[in-house]
């Protein structure tokens, strides 16, 4: 017989004798279901049998039979008792005491499920609700296995005693054995780590051991650890077998309004300046904000040595950037004040010839116009560098520039000025031919533009084509022969800068002239190619001498390059990419971007391929060809296969510049270990950098590793 009853557990027993002791009222109902039900009421003693169910709020108990004592309020569970406690971990046992209205309990022998689907067990265990939950002689495992049915998981914690406090949110081990693969392979005395309602936890994050040509073995073993809700830190050994010892510090801090992301890496290396340096290299990092919404950010990042962080894998950065800034944006301004200094790492490089900015002001303010709907724009700007290509140059400039769109019914028409002032102080040139001194300069723009969107159907597609015009005419003090071309020599002439009425948006190079830009866009959808987008333009000089400054270095040379790009999308997982600038005359390519990105569940491919033969500013010419492709794909459940590969083409050349291809495997290993194994190709140089041949073994354990840059606390 099913008997299923509503009731509060110790009401019901006052209610058959008023003058037995009373125990401890339930604070919630409890739901109870049994096949059969005994009561004694001179012992005081209750038994439920068959398919036992009792139920209070999120807590419930199941067993074979449960016996409850009336006098002393305690339930004792027999039988595939299964005890689900308020926080959602699930506890197996074939005998459980139950006390306290379910909030305290004892099982011998105890298997837990957690909420987060980690395993603990123990010859025992004891559970006390919002107090603490002990395992004695326990065992702990985050792997997803039939653990209850004897499955052995891939990696398990041994311990003479594990207890969770939920006040805490930790979990703490003693006597830790941990064993990968039914082997010993680590002792601890003593290990905790956040409990499953965390989101952070301490603890060793993933080992890396590879083997390359420069190195021999390598090991890396992190070791992260939280401090607070609001800091942490992760402490990173690196062990070479041939070339010495580094550790790495990284300390993190938030407050309420500022961070701190500080990065210490130090040790006792082999370089190319001699067998066992001192090294040591820092990249600290500050914000926070100042007075009326400035956000102010710092960072200092210097090494003592140029390539100990490239050729030890540490950062492949070739340059590093200290600087300070501060920000601030208003409904109408915008402020910026600034000072960096560039450590340069390449061996052409000294700390004499390192580019110091100190400091840079900017203010820029949005003002009604004299006329309707017309924009008024000021910027004001100082700037002081030192050792910028071995020219000292101050700068000062001033700009007033007005906007105004008229709308007319088949056309739009834009009208703008540009009005600037600057005043350069050279105090130091690379050699005595180059000019030493103070020039003041000014210049006055004008541009007036025309656009007229067009809307067709071309058979079952529609387009949006919008033909653009720009005359642009620039009045200027000449200074181009005397300031050098430094805030605007490696300007890429595109789409995006073709119809700026200040092409070249530096202060350096400003010529009197005058030219129209012109070009074409159109958008298409449901083309037989897929939806489509496409621009082409250029750029034609009707007044004007050509600096020397320039690659088109003859007057006769009135047209530009022409630009043109487009973007094609068959399908929601392709899509084609090119951008391009065409010389005008034999349409030889100058520069420039393609791509194609494919994707489909389980699987990836881009490549990239960079172009430029020719810059815009002879200056900055150099030979630059890449192509890029990276590839990933899921072979099978649980076996991925990454592969990138950079190949140089400049100069005609056709070689591998650094190959990656790596393999990660999460199959039959229950959703807690991950095995990267890595191959790496990089044929860099520079001194003691030589062409490095890596093979790389990685280990990701569940709950010891992954640290994630943001997740910290905000």
């Amino acid at each position: 017989m099913l008997i299923s009853i509503l009731f509060i557990w110790a009401g019901y027993a006052h209610a058959q004798d008023q003058s037995q002791p009373l125990a401890q009222p339930l604070a919630q109902p409890l739901d109870f279901s049994a096949d059969e039900l005994e009561a004694n009421q001179e012992t005081g003693i209750f038994v439920a049998s068959g398919n036992v169910v009792f139920e209070q709020g999120k807590m419930t108990l199941k067993a074979d039979r449960v016996e409850y004592n009336r006098d002393t309020g305690q339930a004792v569970a027999m039988g595939n008792v299964v005890f689900t406690d308020h926080q959602g971990n699930i506890h197996f046992s074939d005998n459980m005491t139950m006390g306290n209205s379910f909030s305290e309990a004892f099982a011998e022998p105890i298997i837990s499920r957690m909420v987060d689907k980690s395993w603990m067990a123990g010859d025992s265990g004891e559970y006390h609700k919002d107090d603490f939950t002990l395992y004695d002689n326990a065992t702990y495992t985050p792997c997803d296995c039939d653990y209850t049915n004897g499955e052995t998981p891939i990696w398990r914690f041994e311990t003479s005693t594990t207890w969770h406090d939920p006040k805490t949110k930790t979990v703490y081990h003693r006597n830790i054995q941990m064993k990968v693969l039914d082997l010993p392979v680590m002792y601890f005395p003593f290990l905790s780590h956040p409990d499953w309602s965390v989101r952070r936890r301490s603890g060793l994050l993933y080992p890396s051991i590879s083997y390359s040509s420069d190195h021999g073995m390598k090991y890396i073993q992190s070791y992260y650890h939280v401090i607070n809700d609001t800091s942490d830190v992760e402490i990173t050994p690196y062990l070479f077998q041939n070339s010495g010892l580094l550790s790495s510090v990284r300390y993190r801090q938030l407050w309420d309004q500022s961070g701190l992301d500080m990065r210490l890496t130090g040790g006792q290396v082999e370089s190319f300046e001699k067998d066992d340096q001192n090294v040591l290299a820092v990249d600290a990092r500050f914000n926070t904000i100042v007075g009326e919404n400035w956000n102010t950010e710092a960072r200092l990042y210097r090494t003592s040595q140029d390539t100990f962080m490239r050729r030890y894998g540490i950062d492949n950065a070739t340059q590093h950037k200290s600087t300070f800034s501060a920000e601030q944006i208003g409904v109408n301004t915008y402020n910026l004040v600034e000072a960096y200094d560039i450590q340069g790492l390449d061996s052409t490089e000294t700390t004499e010839k390192e580019p110091t900015v100190l400091p840079s002001v900017f203010h820029e303010r949005y003002i009604p116009g004299y006329r309707e709907n017309m924009t008024t724009r000021i910027r004001l700007s100082a700037s002081q560098a030192d050792n910028d290509e071995d020219y000292d140059i101050n700068r000062w400039s001033g700009e007033l520039y007005t906007n105004k769109d008229m709308a007319f019914s088949t056309s739009i028409f834009s009208l703008e000025t540009r009005t600037a002032l600057q005043y350069h102080m050279i105090e130091h040139s690379p050699d005595s031919d180059s000019y030493t001194g103070e020039l003041g300069q000014g210049s006055i723009s004008a541009g007036l533009g025309w656009s007229q969107p067009y809307s067709a159907m071309i058979g079952n597609s529609s387009a949006i084509i919008r033909p653009k015009l720009k005359l642009i005419t620039v009045h200027s003090t000449d200074r181009t022969d005397n300031i050098p071309n430094r805030d605007s020599s490696d300007f890429h002439l595109d789409e995006a800068n073709l119809f700026l009425i200040h092409r070249y948006q530096g202060n350096d190079y400003i010529k009197t002239g005058t030219h129209m830009a012109g070009g074409v866009s159109t958008d298409m959808t449901e083309t037989p190619l897929g939806d489509l987008s496409g621009f082409v333009g250029a750029s034609y000089r009707f007044l004007g001498d050509v600096n020397s400054g320039l690659n088109a270095t003859s007057d006769t040379e009135k047209l530009s390059d022409i630009l043109a790009s487009i973007q094609v999308e068959p399908t929601d997982q392709l899509r084609f990419s090119f951008a391009g600038r065409f010389n005008h005359e034999d349409l030889e390519l100058n520069e420039s971007r393609a791509s194609v990105t494919w994707s489909r569940p389980g699987t990836s491919l881009s490549t990239s391929y960079n172009q430029r033969s020719e810059s815009f500013f002879s200056a900055a010419s150099v030979d630059e060809e890449e192509l890029i492709v990276n590839l990933s794909h899921l072979i099978d459940d649980g076996f991925t296969i990454k592969a990138n590969q950079t190949f140089d083409l400049a100069d005609g050349k056709s070689e591998r510049d650094k190959s990656t291809i790596g393999l990660d495997i999460t199959r039959g290993l229950q959703n807690c270990l991950t095995i990267t194994i890595q191959y790496i190709r990089d044929e860099t140089t520079d001194r003691d950098i030589k062409p490095v041949d890596e093979i790389m073994f990685l280990l990701n354990f569940k709950y010891l590793g992954a640290f994630e840059n943001n997740s910290i606390a905000n």
